[in-house]
């Protein structure tokens, strides 16, 4: 069944992805900060105000998952956005976190970019996941594009 990204019921399908995945585990052991991901508005495309999600990722296990509130989004130690059609990209597996922030399609907005760095495997492996999941953009229907 699809699902609309940046919802409550993709972050829990995210969640449950990444949960799933022996690569994610051991890519992220190390890793211990919350992270909230950002999508800016785009009206033309469905998106009428920016979309936040906030996952509680700690060594390897992502313990929560759901539509970010302003408070956390003000306090994440890590938040990356970009805008539309970056994170359709990226479901659609056309490029990789890190890969989109070296070449300015992502931006970390706040974090450290050498921290991040050491969690390549990590990043690519979120991403993964989120391409496994039947994830629809409002701009596509219930069907949405899996080119």
């Amino acid at each position: 069944m699809a699902v609309e990204i940046f919802t409550d019921a993709w972050a829990q399908e995210w969640k449950d992805e990444l949960n799933r995945s022996e690569k994610y585990q051991k890519a992220g052991r190390t890793w211990e900060w919350p992270l909230v991901l950002l999508m800016e508005a785009d009206p033309d495309k469905g998106i009428e105000a920016d979309r936040a999600v906030y996952v509680d990722l700690y060594h390897g296990e992502c313990r929560e998952a759901r539509v970010a509130t302003a408070e956390e989004i003000a306090r994440a130690s890590y938040v990356v956005k970009a805008d539309v059609d970056t994170w359709r990209d990226l479901r659609d597996g056309k490029i990789e976190a890190i890969g989109a922030m070296l070449r300015g399609r992502m931006s970390l907005a706040r974090g450290s970019m050498l921290v991040m760095a050491r969690y390549v495997a990590a990043a690519n492996e979120l991403t993964h996941a989120v391409a496994r999941i039947h994830t629809v953009f409002p701009d596509e229907g219930l069907e949405g594009s899996r080119e």
